[in-house]
């Protein structure tokens, strides 16, 4: 079949499947509707367009997912890299602070620490998680992209960190319990364990804000990806627990998603 014949049936998905399929950007695939796409290339397309037809997420049925820059491998083991991400990542990269070691908590599939790593090429960064799936997959890709600086270890928040940081970023489970069930059904196919947080949501954040400054160095910045309506309640418990200069950043949508504090 041709490019076009796909294209009609499921645009978007075709669109985005096919730049990772023949690893080529969307305009060549625009300007080309009648290049005939071979058996395997269609074998393959057409599983994902089958899968799409049940919500499963487009990333995990293609397999990979571009991640500032990166094709991070993907599936069930952790959450989806999303875009949104990368504005803290970003912030981290060009920002004018001290960034030698840097924790990831709760890293996933390394997709932060990884695209830190590949950045930053004198920082040492630890990537930790609880979930051995999850770690696998993050050293799958650590593997993949040849990245050296970076290296991941099991650890319950800050069970098994020995040692000082710079900065501590996170993007722990914030979801409460009463939004979990109003999810999009895509969702529903990533870990539960990654995506849902008990005490509205700010299960982790209260545990890892408690002991954060034990692991940071003087002036070390802990950072936070935060659900939509979490901002006042964090800022009041970093002000609380003595942390200072304070900010907070939107997503591309205009919604409060990240803080960002100084260990007073």
């Amino acid at each position: 079949m041709k490019i076009r014949d796909y294209l009609n049936k499921n645009y978007n998905d075709t669109l985005i499947s096919l730049t990772y399929l023949l690893d080529k950007p969307k305009s060549f695939i625009l300007l080309n509707p009648d290049l005939e796409l071979d058996i395997d290339i269609e074998k393959s397309l057409d599983r994902i367009l089958a899968l799409r037809e049940n919500n499963y997420p487009l990333q995990y049925a293609i397999g990979y997912w571009e991640f500032y820059g990166i094709n991070f491998k993907v599936d069930e083991r952790s959450l989806i890299p999303r875009f949104e991400t990368e504005i803290i990542v970003d912030y981290i990269i060009k920002g004018d602070f001290k960034k030698d070691r840097i924790l990831d908590i709760g890293t996933g599939s390394g997709a932060i620490a990884l695209s830190l790593g590949e950045n930053l090429k004198y920082s040492t960064i630890i990537g930790s998680d609880i979930e051995d799936k999850a770690l696998d997959l993050a050293s799958l890709n650590k593997s993949r992209l040849g990245i050296r600086n970076v290296d991941f270890i099991k650890s319950d928040l800050f069970q098994n960190i020995d040692s000082k940081f710079d900065i501590i970023v996170s993007n722990p489970p914030y979801i409460k319990a009463e939004d979990y069930e109003r999810l999009e059904k895509e969702l529903y196919f990533e870990p539960k364990s990654a995506l849902l947080a008990e005490d509205e949501g700010l299960y982790f954040y209260k545990k890892i804000i408690k002991d954060a400054k034990d692991y940071l160095n003087d002036e070390g910045l802990l950072i936070f990806e935060i659900g939509y309506d979490q901002k006042l309640k964090l800022i009041d418990l970093l002000n609380k627990s003595d942390f200072k200069n304070i900010i907070s950043m939107k997503d591309y949508n205009d919604f409060d998603r990240f803080i960002v504090a100084k260990k007073g």
